[in-house]
């Protein structure tokens, strides 16, 4: 992860290109996601004193990208809106992050849009002249009303296509130039993306791009293409004819989001005198549209996870049992606490018949709806296998192949599962889970270790259960990784330590799950949980 290349490509889902800024080789970020910052231990490093040590982070949350604002002092922007701290915001491919002086594009270019390259026309003899703001004549009267109607289309646009569609339709009917062209500046500095345009034809592909006009106007110049009588434009120019051009800055809060460019051949017809007034303005326009939409965009993401999450936690709280009660010859506690997303952590208490009780607690990969329905189903047909196998090795080898066999390959889920005999012996299976404590007179003891792999990987994966003895008094304490990984404010998880200390000194269930739930919140420092956070204590009863 970082600005080298990965050792496996494969592996690779996501890529930054820096578009802006200071020189920054490509970035790429795996599933594990990365955290960007001028830190020694970020994964992305971006040394510049405007970026806070962790600045900000990216991560894989089920099927979306996220990008979160960690507190930088300079904010992290993404397509031009300020994010709010510690509040993710799903990505997509063509979206541009800014944190400091860079501009990042994120993955490929959207495929309804046109990749062409620019004209190269530094050595030829060309003038570029800066055009200072409010330059030329006074706009007419139909140009103002065209500005009028064009401004409504604009700003009635749903998406870039049609807000580019009514640009260039209007800039071409208020300058007298024949052919326009709103454009994204490419990665590399060499391309455009077309985003719209209007030529006689209707076809793009004759057009070309002065490297000159595009790259002053990203630079936040309205500038024009001119040459002395005495001299041609340079051999690609002159083989076009174009007699005059024109490039314009489409500006999002200060920062340059397009280009409006223009151009005149041959023999059609001359630029109208009050063309860079009319740009000017049509430009300006453009650039409030282009914000609204942006800041529209980011409001339907985030109402759309705000709606999943709502969901997924809805059917996560459906699925816990009651806080506390009996089953068979055990008591038991548990607490669920909501992450900043919905995860798929599950946990169920049930009697097997009159001397056991079988109890599991798990964590399903991945966020929101996904990974809540797969949580759904996994307790479900857990709780059947159970039922239906003699062995608890066989009931877990099942839903194994039943998770296998209905999940993609990036989906799994951690689980903790036992039997618990009326005698005081507990069968048990750690597939990839671990984080559990044992709860004796002499002392408290933390497994951190799972002897199986997670569910869902292999369906011909084994899992055979061990076993361990439970006092009377005794309980044992079972808790997802929200726990132990819930960072401070300076980064620093829980950890098992902590956890141990905490329930040296419970003496129930339910002291257990809130007297540890209690030092979880009081090390986050009042940060929302990173994780859900579910902590399950049994024991038998008196």
């Amino acid at each position: 992860m970082g600005t080298d290349a990965p050792a496996n490509p494969g592996a690779t889902l996501l890529r930054l290109s820096s578009v802006q800024g200071p020189p920054l080789p490509p970035i790429s970020v795996s599933r594990a996601g990365a955290v960007m910052g001028r830190g020694s231990g970020c994964d992305i490093r971006l040394p510049d004193p405007t970026i806070s040590r962790r600045h900000a982070a990216i991560s894989r949350q089920g099927e979306e990208w996220m990008l979160t604002d960690l507190g930088g002092a300079n904010g992290t922007w993404l397509n031009d809106v300020r994010l709010d701290k510690d509040v993710p915001a799903p990505l997509a491919e063509g979206d541009r992050i800014r944190v400091g002086p860079w501009v990042l594009s994120v993955g490929a270019w959207a495929t309804t849009t046109m990749s062409l390259a620019t004209d190269d026309d530094a050595g030829e003899s060309l003038k570029v002249q800066a055009i200072a703001p409010g330059a030329g004549e006074r706009m007419a009267i139909h140009r103002l009303r065209l500005l009028v109607d064009c401004a409504g289309r604009i700003n009635r646009a749903t998406d870039d296509a049609q807000l580019a569609e009514a640009l260039v339709e209007a800039a071409v009917e208020g300058t007298g130039y024949t052919r326009a062209a709103l454009l994204r500046p490419g990665m590399d500095g060499l391309d455009v993306e077309v985003l719209g345009w209007s030529a006689p034809d209707g076809s793009a592909q004759g057009i070309q791009f002065s490297r000159s006009l595009v790259k002053a106007a990203c630079e936040g110049q309205m500038v024009s293409l001119s040459s002395d009588a005495a001299t041609d434009y340079g051999q690609s120019i002159a083989d076009l004819n174009i007699h005059s051009a024109m490039c314009c800055p489409v500006e999002v809060d200060e920062a340059v989001a397009a280009c409006l460019y223009l151009d005149a051949r041959g023999g059609e017809e001359s630029v109208a005198a009050d063309a860079t007034s009319f740009c000017e303005a049509l430009s300006r326009v453009a650039g409030l549209a282009l914000a609204n939409l942006r800041r529209r965009e980011m409001q339907k993401r985030q109402d759309r996870m705000t709606e999943e999450l709502g969901a997924a936690r809805e059917a996560q709280q459906f699925m816990i049992p009651e806080e506390s009660g009996r089953t068979g010859h055990l008591g038991h506690a548990v607490v669920f606490e909501p992450g900043r997303t919905a995860s798929g952590d599950l946990f169920d208490v049930m009697a097997l018949d009159e001397n056991r009780v079988a109890l599991f607690l798990g964590d399903v990969s991945g966020k929101g709806v996904g990974a809540a329905i797969l949580m759904a189903a996994a307790q479900a047909y857990l709780r059947g296998a159970l039922k239906r196998h003699d062995t608890l090795q066989a009931a877990v080898e099942d839903l194994n192949g039943y998770v296998v066999d209905r999940t993609p390959a990036h989906r799994f889920l951690t689980l903790w599962v036992g039997v618990f005999g009326s005698e005081g012996t507990v069968e048990f299976v750690d597939a990839g889970h671990g984080y559990w404590a044992h709860i004796t007179a002499e002392g408290v003891t933390v497994d951190e270790q799972a002897e199986c792999p997670p569910i869902g990987f292999d369906a011909m994966i084994e899992y055979p259960s061990e076993s361990v003895r439970l006092e009377s008094g005794e309980r044992i304490v079972l808790m997802t990784d929200g726990v132990p990984e819930q960072p401070d404010l300076a980064g620093n998880q829980f950890g098992t330590m902590r956890i141990t200390d905490t329930l040296k000194s419970c003496e129930s269930p339910e002291d257990d799950v809130k007297n540890l739930l209690s030092a979880v919140r009081s090390h986050a420092g009042g940060q929302s949980p990173a994780d859900d956070t579910t902590i399950a204590s049994v024991g038998p009863l008196a």
